[in-house]
């Protein structure tokens, strides 16, 4: 569980505007908040363009976790519980 959620925070959103994929432009200002306040992880949805994740992962040396977007979204969200114990499981990782 999370037991420290105060300690999740947002440093930018991903994508400028919801529905449209990142732009370099984006990806890059992303990394240069990352610089000024490193991140533990860039957290992305399964069914997101693992790409840009990726490419930030890389330059700002941080894991990349991939999160289930809803029922069936992974194999251990077969339902709404399973869901938020799968989506809990992987952001906890990065709090221990």
């Amino acid at each position: 569980c999370l037991s420290r959620p105060a300690q999740a925070k947002l440093v930018l959103p991903r994508r400028p505007r919801p529905g449209l994929p990142p732009t370099t432009a984006h990806l890059t200002e992303l990394l240069s908040a990352l610089a000024k306040e490193p991140a533990t992880a860039v957290v992305r949805s399964a069914y997101a363009d693992p790409r840009p994740a990726e490419w930030l992962s890389q330059r700002a040396m941080i894991p990349v976790v991939v999160v289930p977007y809803t029922v069936g979204g992974s194999e251990r969200a077969v339902d709404l519980i399973g869901l938020f114990d799968d989506t809990l499981a992987r952001l906890a990782v990065l709090v221990r």
